[in-house]
């Protein structure tokens, strides 16, 4: 029942609540069904479709055939797979067969749901929890057919994500130290040896992008920035669209000043926090106890270093986390939320043989103790999913309407902050066929909602990671506004959508083109609706008041300093600081 549930709300309906997945995953997934592959088209190259998409067998296989939201279905056929791990984990946790039970169905749940199916990190996630249950299970065992399973698997995930390669290798570790405490110094050998296969497809990985793209990878981009092929790189992409998106992001590596190392404490305390405490964690205390106090259980023999290999692996895992703030590393380790169903059986295997040491366990027979066992579970289990927002009435609704056909296509569109997807077609009626729309703010709610929406063509609204001007990338955001306005006529860029209110100004928005004394000169209004206004070229609609230049020069001035706008305007000045020095070392 509980895999049903999951599926209907988290494989049916398009779960997207990320910019990211309706403007990269869907469409990448659109033109995989399409043009059966994950290799660049040669006519219109997408760099970020394939990084994202290479290694990805299953998906080229179901997507196929299903199109793109089946990878929803296969993301939750991996959710389960983790589950089932789980299970398998803590079956070397403890005796019996209900602990084992209640931690998978709890994982099922756990606030690893909060994040969305739509995305390829239930694969990843599924493939290095593998990875940290096989590989101390792998050092402390003599079973040959995990090494069979280990190898491809480490290869595989070296293949999607290179990066990654460097997690499966810390796990492993974590596995010799657990071969160590079981076999003594011989015991790091097997583990050791498989993440030298795992790094070395990593390393042949980055070499084929390296030849293919001109750059081994683009994250962090500045490992990686020395070693372009400049000339290569610049047929698929823009170097300035690589230097603005990696520091317009807010993300912070640990150094060693004090600010560095407060914000890395600040970290490694939220991780701590979600791991043993987090919200309405009340429900796990009474879990705990219960279950101490019903359940004859004990800790099978011979386990202690297969414990130590699984606490050496979540040790990693909170250390990478501690390092960076890099959200695509913490979405990559979100399966961390596993591990608590696993601590608390950890502490219920003790805290039973205490109670039955003191003759304080509940005398009932075997069938009453585990159903009350699993309803608590299912009761942990049901508080954690609704306190992701994941088992709700509306959303249940929703999903039922989907599969019944009560709505379709607009009713499962994603949506950001409450806006209507009919906005998209709304604002591209007042704008002529072959005109490409730019969002000049809203980069969180039009500008996702709206690029690559199914109900408009594709590239009608210009998207983050593949505009159309991406040639000429750091002309548009740098200007000055002539070189600006020139590179976006000549790519047919005609109509600019600014929202009111809204003060998230991606890179677009902070063009010269858009500062106070130049668009009164250089822009008019073609349209102004409810709460946004449409600007064009001069000569093309009505001009532009005082009091409309005065307004959006008050949102870009206040995105300079407050919310998310002010990690991108570091970007401008970080991209505009990189193109000075290339400028100067060119002379």
């Amino acid at each position: 029942m509980s895999a049903v549930v999951l599926l209907l709300v988290k494989g049916v309906v398009l779960d997207a609540t990320r910019g990211d997945i309706p403007q990269l995953y869907l469409p990448l997934l659109a033109d995989l069904q399409n043009r059966h592959t994950l290799w660049l088209d040669p006519e219109q190259p997408k760099l970020f479709w394939f990084l994202l998409g290479r290694g990805h067998g299953a998906d080229m296989l179901l997507v196929s055939f299903g199109g793109p939201t089946a990878h929803q279905i296969l993301s939750v056929v991996y959710l389960l797979s983790i589950a089932a791990l789980v299970h398998r984990m803590a079956v070397r946790l403890t005796t019996g067969w209900i602990l084992p039970g209640c931690a998978a169905l709890i994982a099922m749940w756990s606030s690893f749901i909060g994040l969305e199916t739509g995305r390829f990190h239930y694969e990843t996630g599924a493939f290095l929890l593998f990875v940290c249950w096989a590989g101390p299970l792998y050092a402390t065992t003599k079973a040959r057919v995990i090494f069979r399973a280990l190898v491809p698997t480490v290869m595989s995930i070296a293949i999607m994500v290179p990066q990654a390669a460097i997690i499966a290798t810390a796990f492993l570790m974590a596995g010799a130290g657990a071969g160590w405490f079981a076999h003594g110094p011989r015991g790091i050998v097997r583990p050791l040896g498989v993440a030298a296969i795992g790094l070395g497809t990593a390393a042949l990985s980055l070499l084929v992008n390296q030849i293919y793209l001109g750059i081994a990878e683009v994250n962090p981009i500045g490992v990686f920035m020395p070693l372009i092929n400049v000339e290569r790189f610049r047929q698929i992409s823009s170097l300035e669209l690589m230097v603005y998106v990696n520091n317009a992001q807010g993300i912070k590596y640990a150094g060693f000043s004090m600010r560095d190392i407060v914000a890395a404490f600040g970290r490694l305390r939220e991780v701590l926090w979600s791991l043993f405490f987090g919200t309405n964690f009340w429900t796990y205390p009474a879990f705990i106890v219960a279950c101490a106090a019903l359940l004859r259980v004990r800790r099978p023999q011979g386990n202690g270093p297969f414990v130590v290999g699984l606490a050496l692996c979540l040790l990693a895992v909170i250390s990478l986390i501690t390092l960076t703030s890099h959200g695509s590393l913490e979405r990559m380790l979100a399966f961390r939320s596993v591990a608590t169903p696993l601590i608390a059986i950890s502490i219920i295997v003790p805290l039973a043989d205490l109670f039955r040491r003191r003759q304080l366990q509940l005398r009932l027979v075997s069938l009453p103790s585990a159903m009350v066992t699993i309803a608590l579970a299912a009761l942990v289990a049901t508080v954690v999913a609704r306190s992701q927002g994941e088992i709700t009435r509306v959303r249940m609704q929703g999903a039922l309407a989907f599969v019944t056909g009560r709505i379709g296509l607009v009713g499962t569109s994603p949506s950001f902050d409450d806006l209507d997807p009919r906005r998209c077609r709304e604002v591209s009626s007042h704008v002529p066929a072959d005109w490409h729309i730019l969002p000049v703010n809203s980069a969180l709610r039009f500008l996702p909602t709206c690029a690559e929406s199914p109900l408009l063509p594709s590239g009608r609204v210009v998207d983050t990671l593949h505009p159309v001007f991406l040639p000429d990338y750091g002309d548009v955001l740098l200007g000055p506004a002539p070189i600006s306005i020139a590179a976006l006529r000549r790519h047919n860029v005609n109509a600019f959508y600014i929202e009111s209110d809204r003060l998230d100004f991606w890179a677009h928005g902070q063009s010269p083109l858009f500062d106070s004394d130049s668009m009164p000169r250089n822009l008019d209004v073609l349209h102004v609706g409810a709460d946004y206004i449409l600007l064009t070229w001069k000569g093309l609609g009505a001009p532009i008041s005082d009091e409309q230049v005065a307004a959006i020069t008050a949102l870009r001035n206040r995105s300079r300093v407050t919310g998310p706008g002010k990690d991108y305007w570091d970007g401008i000045a970080t991209l505009a600081a990189w193109r000075s020095r290339q400028d100067s070392t060119e002379k």
